[in-house]
C-alpha cells in the first residue's frame, strides 16, 4: 500500500478511529486524491453510467421540466441551479434544448460544482452560453433578490458522505473507521452525535438487531442552503434511492453502501480509496421532510422511468415514431426500462411558493409512499 490510501491508513492510526463520514469525504472530496478530482470516471471508459452519459437524452427530457415549470412561474426569465453539476455535461445539454426551442436568452444558470478539475471543465464546455455562474459550495452562493426557478441535481445526495450505524443487543451504534493489522476496517462505538438516533427516529424507522444502514446528514445543511436560495420555483432531484421504508427494509441487513470502479459494483469501501466511488441510496422520505422544514412542498414522487415518459412524452413520441436509429431506442430504453435506470432512479419534485401544479411528470405521483415508515 503506497500514495493516499497509505495516508488514510496511517491517519487513521493516529486517530484511533473516524467516522465513516470523514472517511468517506476523504475518499471522494480530497482535492487532489479524492475519487471526484480523478478526470474520466463516467461513460463507457470509466466506471460507472449516469443519466447523463445515455446519449444527450437526458438532459433533454429534463429541459421539457424546465419549460413547463417555467411556464407555470410566468415569468420572462428563470434561475437555474444545478447541484453536484461536474463538469457541465448535463446542463449542457439542457441549455442545448432550451435554445432549439429558443427558450434560452433569458436563463441564467449556476452551477455547484466542489472539484476545482470539474468546474473549470464546465467553463470550457459552457464557454459559448452567456449567464453562466460557477460556484464551489451552496454556502458560497449569494443571489440578491433569492432564485425564482429551479434547483436541480441529477446523483448529487447520493455522494454526500453518510455515517454508518448497527443494531447491537437492540442499542444504536456508530461504525466507526478503524485500522487493524494494516488494514481499514469498521469498529462498533457510542454515536458521534445524537442527530443519528434522531434522524431515524424522525422517519419512523427502527432497525433489527445486528441489521446495519447509512445516514447521511449532510443532506440537512444542503436542503437548508436550498430552502435559502430558493425565493419562488422547483426542486428536481433525481438519485438512487427510494422512501425510508425501502431504504432501511430488513433484508438490507448491511444497509445500501456500495463502490464502483471498472463498471463493477462491490460493497468494500476500503479497497482502492480514492479511486472507487462510493455511493449510498437516497432516503427521499427524509429528504422531503427536510425540505418542508424549509418552505418546500413535495409534489411528486416517481420512478425515473415513469416521471420521465410522463414529463417528456411529446418529445419522446417524436423521437420513437418513424426513427430507425438503434441508438435512440436504445438512450430511451436505459433512461426508462424499469430492469435499467427506469425504477433504479426516482425522482422528487418539490415546491415553493408555486400553489398546486399539475405538471405532466406527476402523472404516476407515488408521493404517498413518503410518508411510510
Amino acid at each position: 500500500m503506497t500514495g493516499f490510501p497509505l495516508a488514510v491508513l496511517d491517519e487513521v492510526r493516529r486517530r484511533g478511529r473516524v467516522t465513516f463520514a470523514e472517511f468517506m469525504s476523504w475518499a471522494l472530496y480530497h482535492p487532489r486524491h479524492g475519487y471526484y478530482a480523478r478526470p474520466g470516471r463516467t461513460g463507457r471508459t470509466g466506471d460507472f453510467f449516469t443519466s447523463v452519459q445515455v446519449g444527450g437524452l437526458f438532459g433533454r427530457l429534463l429541459a421539457e421540466s424546465v419549460v413547463e415549470m417555467w411556464d407555470h412561474l410566468g415569468s420572462g426569465r428563470i434561475t437555474l441551479v444545478e447541484l453536484g453539476a461536474s463538469d457541465g455535461a448535463l446542463a449542457s445539454q439542457i441549455l442545448q434544448a432550451l435554445e432549439e426551442k429558443g427558450r434560452d436568452s433569458n436563463v441564467s444558470l449556476h452551477l455547484v460544482e466542489k472539484s476545482a478539475a470539474a468546474r473549470e471543465a464546465a467553463r470550457r464546455r459552457l464557454a459559448r452560453f452567456p449567464k453562466i455562474h460557477l460556484w464551489s459550495d451552496l454556502e458560497s452562493f449569494e443571489h440578491t433578490g433569492g432564485v425564482e426557478g429551479l434547483v436541480y441535481s441529477n446523483e448529487f445526495f447520493d455522494a454526500l458522505p453518510v455515517h454508518r450505524v448497527r443494531v447491537e443487543a437492540g442499542v444504536l451504534r456508530e461504525l466507526y473507521v478503524v485500522e487493524k493489522d494494516g488494514r481499514l476496517t469498521e469498529s462498533p462505538g457510542e454515536p458521534s452525535t445524537p442527530r443519528l438516533a434522531q434522524a431515524l427516529a424522525g422517519r419512523g424507522i427502527r432497525l433489527s438487531e445486528m441489521q446495519a444502514g447509512e445516514i447521511c446528514l449532510e443532506m440537512d445543511s444542503a436542503v437548508a442552503d436550498v430552502g435559502r436560495i430558493l425565493a419562488r420555483g422547483f426542486v428536481l432531484t433525481a438519485d438512487y434511492g427510494g422512501a425510508s421504508a425501502d431504504v432501511y427494509r430488513e433484508d438490507r441487513r448491511d444497509g445500501t453502501l456500495r463502490t464502483f470502479g471498472g463498471h463493477e459494483m462491490e460493497t468494500g469501501p476500503f479497497d482502492d480509496v480514492g479511486r472507487r466511488d462510493i455511493t449510498a441510496d437516497v432516503d427521499f422520505g427524509r429528504l422531503a421532510a427536510l425540505g418542508k422544514e424549509e418552505g418546500l412542498e413535495p409534489l411528486i414522487f416517481a420512478p425515473q422511468g415513469l416521471y420521465l415518459m410522463n414529463s417528456g412524452e411529446r418529445l419522446l413520441r417524436g423521437l420513437i415514431d418513424g426513427n430507425r436509429d438503434p441508438s435512440v431506442a436504445g438512450s430511451v430504453r436505459q433512461l426508462l426500462h424499469p430492469d435499467a435506470m427506469g425504477e433504479r432512479f426516482h425522482v422528487l419534485v418539490q415546491g415553493k411558493n408555486v400553489g398546486e401544479p399539475e405538471l405532466s411528470g406527476g402523472k404516476a405521483n407515488r408521493l404517498r409512499r413518503l410518508d411510510r415508515s
